[in-house]
Parts: structure tokens; C-alpha cells; sequence
């Protein structure tokens, strides 16, 4: 019916879509200054944050030591839930300007090393885990604060979590967040309103 339809339109609409409908957005508005003469400060407010946003992207991809696996899921001036129920290969997701929910408690035990990473911008995630299974966290953060299951937090800088469960293979989660929050909590722990 209609709504799977909806859905997998919903899941195509991403950063380039958003990033592309900006472009001529301000196309559009700059055509209006110059050929009707009037000045429109929207024109300046939509290119800002447009740079914010890109350069905010650029900055968390610098972080990674390699190059970023496909793309599992992103919210983009949305609330998303995103619940993996299996993670064949490394996955990443991205919040910007919105709320997420990762949540990885479906998750079986991987047979081999896997890794996650989350992107946080002008925005809040949580990481929901299971603690039956063998995980590290890494954040890093930029003016913003990422919080590990111990309630350990980083405000500028780097925080690292190992959970007690300590053999191999683990799920690795790298979780960077800039002008935002991202908080990694453990399966049956409730998550602080923010």
C-alpha cells in the first residue's frame, strides 16, 4: 500500500535532497533581490545556517581516522528512531538539527569487530546498548556533551567507556557530537529527559 511507499521516499530524502532544495532556495531568493530590488535578510539566515550545517559536517568527518562506512540513517530537522536489528558491516548515522534514537539492543553479538559511529550537530541522540554484549565507546566533542553509560561526560574534548564484559569480538561506538548532545545508554537504564 501507501505506506511502505511513503516510507522508502521518506528513507531516499536525505542530506543531499535537504542540501540540494537549500541551493535553490537561496537561487530563488537571490533571483528575487536582483531582479525585483528587494532585499531579503532570509536570503542571509538560510546561506548561515546552511554553512553551519555543512561546515559542522565536514568537522565530524574529519575525526574519523577512515573513511565512514555507509550511511545506516540520518535525521535532518526531524525526530528518527532507528532501530538495527542486525549489523552485517560497519554503519553510521547521522542528527542534525533534530532528535534520534539509536537504538542497538536487537542487536545479536558480533563474530567479528564491528563499529558504529554517531554524528550529533545542533542536536540530542541517544545510543540505547545492551549490555550482554561486548561494546567500547569513544566520544569526542565540540562544545556539546557526550555521556557514557558510567554517566562520565565530556563538554570539549574526548571521553572513552569500556563496558565489563571484555572479550572479543566487540561493538565499537564512536559517538561525536558538535553544539549538541549524545548519551550512550545501557538496555533496562532509563535515559535523563532532556
Amino acid at each position: 500500500g501507501a505506506g511502505p511507499r511513503r516510507r522508502e521516499l521518506m528513507n531516499r530524502i536525505g542530506y543531499g535532497f535537504l542540501f540540494g532544495m537549500v541551493v535553490l532556495g537561496i537561487g530563488a531568493l537571490l533571483a528575487v533581490d536582483l531582479l525585483f530590488g528587494v532585499e531579503l535578510a532570509v536570503v542571509r539566515a538560510v546561506l548561515a545556517l546552511s554553512l553551519i550545517a555543512l561546515g559542522a559536517r565536514m568537522v565530524v568527518h574529519t575525526w574519523s581516522r577512515r573513511r565512514p562506512p555507509d550511511l545506516a540513517g540520518e535525521a535532518w530537522l526531524a525526530d528518527r528512531r532507528f532501530v538495527a536489528e542486525s549489523l552485517e558491516g560497519d554503519a553510521h548515522y547521522d542528527v542534525v538539527f533534530g532528535r534520534g534514537l539509536i537504538d542497538l539492543t536487537g542487536v545479536a553479538e558480533p563474530d567479528r569487530d564491528v563499529t558504529v559511529e554517531v554524528d550529533t550537530m545542533f542536536g540530542h541522540t541517544v545510543v540505547k546498548v545492551d549490555p550482554a554484549i561486548p561494546y567500547d565507546v569513544e566520544g569526542t566533542s565540540a562544545f556539546a556533551e557526550v555521556r557514557m553509560p558510567d554517566r562520565s561526560a565530556a563538554a570539549v574534548g574526548s571521553v572513552r567507556y569500556r563496558a565489563p564484559a571484555d572479550h572479543p569480538p566487540r561493538l565499537h561506538l564512536r559517538v561525536h557530537a558538535i553544539f549538541g548532545a549524545c548519551e550512550v545508554v545501557e538496555a533496562g537504564v532509563a535515559a535523563p529527559a532532556a
